[in-house]
């Protein structure tokens, strides 16, 4: 590793230390990118317009901040999106209708660094961006002997004061790559990227990442129920697993309000009581067993000592399809229609699920398909709740 500072008054040995120290540092972050790939083989680049937002993470040992990645990318064929994000064990990327996730709850080893790979987290597109990731980048670099970099505290960007680094990575005294960050004198925060990969050969590619900023940042609200809100069809449609619903005991019922078959409409909102303990099934009139499961459930509930309530909610809105399932309401039951983004709300990739909960609203089991064992769990829950 070679070190070079080129202004005796600016950053000396110590450069690139406190370029990294003030990275680290920078707090709540928000900033547009203009991302842009170069190939010498073709006469079109491709452009991303990527949406950057994180908050520090200090004491998070899998990432230094959490984050919010959303980008565009114009096609022939029309603009592309997708989006990524991470916080406190929680991994999401989504991308050509496909919704993928990763929770250390469920499996660590996907954040786990391997040999020269990154944990998922730290491996999403756009990722190296945020500055305590570029962070990590210069420390990795100012420890591996094929670099040499070379730190310009005097550079001049866009008419305004700048840092320079340069890092030139040799392999057998090939270069391989060289890539330059400009940062901001007075904020260190990055202003722009250039990387040259194999330059002068025929797998030559440049990028080029451009920086713009808001007048102010503040902290981005990243959790599951804020990426949901953000992106309702992204998880109605594409969620590939049932992590959230089958860690929804103990939380309450998210809101929700929907029609009934009848053309009138059941509002419950989070935090609310209902009226006596409550079985919530979320079901597709499409699926197989949905008799059994009703006559699971309302055999659980005639069984119980005291008054439990029903709330039958469908993903569909084909009112046939719907009551050829459940026919008539008894005492006690509700019949909802249009119940996608309830499903949503509590996580569910796939239905039937079956919810129950006590008076406050507090779920206290969760039962995933229909299984003979259905009724039993039922019976056995609700009736040590109130």
């Amino acid at each position: 590793m070679v070190l070079a500072a080129l202004c005796p008054l600016g950053l000396s040995a110590q450069g690139i230390a406190d370029v990294v120290a003030s990275l680290e540092k920078s707090g709540c972050y928000e900033a547009n990118a203009s991302f842009n790939v170069s190939l010498p083989q073709s006469d079109n680049d491709v452009v991303y317009n990527v949406s950057l937002s994180s908050a520090p993470s200090p004491s998070d040992p899998l990432s230094p901040c959490s984050y919010l990645t959303e980008w565009t990318m114009d096609t022939p064929s029309g603009v592309v999106k997708g989006f990524s994000a991470y916080y406190d064990g929680h991994h999401y990327r989504y991308r050509n209708e496909r919704l993928q996730e990763y929770h250390t709850e469920w499996d660590s080893i996907p954040f786990m660094p391997r040999g020269n790979s990154e944990g998922v987290q730290a491996s999403a597109q756009f990722t190296d961006l945020y500055p305590s990731y570029i962070a990590r980048e210069l420390s990795r670099m100012n420890s591996d002997g094929r670099y040499t970099i070379t730190v310009k505290p005097d550079a001049i960007f866009d008419g305004k004061k700048a840092i320079q680094v340069m890092a030139v990575m040799k392999v057998n005294d090939v270069t391989a790559m060289e890539k330059r960050f400009i940062f901001d004198a007075s904020t260190l925060l990055p202003l722009r990227i250039d990387t040259e990969s194999n330059p002068g050969q025929i797998t030559e590619q440049s990028m080029l990442v451009t920086y713009t900023y808001p007048e102010s940042m503040g902290c981005p609200d990243i959790s599951e129920e804020a990426l949901t809100t953000a992106y309702p069809e992204v998880f109605e449609k594409y969620r590939e697993n049932n992590f959230r619903i089958e860690n929804l005991a103990g939380t309450q019922v998210p809101t929700f309000s929907l029609p009934t078959t009848t053309g009138e409409r059941y509002t419950y909102h989070r935090g609310d009581r209902f009226a006596a303990p409550t079985v919530i099934a979320l079901l597709d009139p499409s699926a197989g067993f949905n008799s059994e499961l009703v006559g699971a459930v309302r055999g659980a509930v005639d069984r119980l000592p005291s008054q439990a309530d029903v709330i039958w909610v469908f993903n569909s809105t084909n009112i046939d399809a719907i009551e050829a399932i459940v026919p008539a309401i008894r005492p006690g039951e509700h019949l909802l229609m249009n119940g996608k983004s309830l499903a949503r709300d509590c996580g569910a990739a796939s239905l039937p699920v079956v919810i129950m909960t006590d008076s406050s609203g507090k779920v206290k089991n969760v039962v995933l398909g229909f299984n003979n064992e259905l009724g039993n769990v039922v019976l056995q829950t609700m009736a040590l709740v109130e």
